[in-house]
């Protein structure tokens, strides 16, 4: 994630995985399907060390959305 703003709170608390959205992953839908707002690409996903959906966003992220959502999901 290249912005400064950002990248410390990913590198703190979160491994960041990038999926195509032509051929995901099988685990990557299943954890898509749990988004109440699933129509919009990019989507940000959470999900805990076992693969266990915590939360997520669909569409377009302010810098400040995205901080709100990973700091509300650890």
């Amino acid at each position: 994630m290249p912005r400064p703003d950002i990248a410390p709170v990913l590198q703190e608390g979160f491994v960041a995985l990038a999926a195509d959205c032509d051929d995901p992953e099988e685990e990557v839908v299943d954890l898509a399907r749990r988004l109440d707002d699933a129509y919009m690409l990019p989507f940000v996903i959470v999900a805990d060390s076992s693969g266990q959906f915590i939360g997520g966003a669909s569409g377009m992220q302010t810098p400040e959305g995205l901080l709100g959502l990973l700091s509300s999901e650890t």
